[in-house]
């Protein structure tokens, strides 16, 4: 999926920055609670869920599922959207970015597409 200038603008904002970059990194092999990520990653609550509401608003983090806590509350576990990123040089805009959607965020798409509302 090839993606658009000012998404792709937004995309990289949210690689270059490091506290995005390792919760990316944080969920690549499975999901997580938000609770689980700040931990291993010594992240403040407020920065995370900052992090995690941006990384969501470009498409790069989802909800994957939710788990009930040992309390009884349930609380989301966020995964990876995409399987790999290509930047390709092109002569028109610098460059070009396309991401390989998972096979979960596919799956999740479809469903939403078809069973939702």
């Amino acid at each position: 999926m090839k993606v658009a200038e000012g998404l792709r603008e937004k995309i990289l904002a949210q690689l270059a920055d490091s506290e995005s970059f390792q919760i990316i990194a944080c969920v690549l092999e499975e999901k997580k609670s938000a609770m689980t990520i700040g931990k291993e990653l010594n992240l403040p609550s407020t920065t995370l869920y900052r992090k995690i509401s941006e990384l969501k608003e470009c498409g790069l983090l989802m909800i994957d599922t939710f788990a009930l806590r040992p309390d009884g509350k349930r609380e989301a576990l966020y995964a990876c959207t995409f399987r790999e990123m290509v930047f390709r040089a092109t002569t028109e805009h610098g460059f070009e970015l396309e991401i390989i959607p998972s096979a979960r965020s596919l799956e999740k798409r479809w469903f939403e597409l078809f069973f939702s509302r």
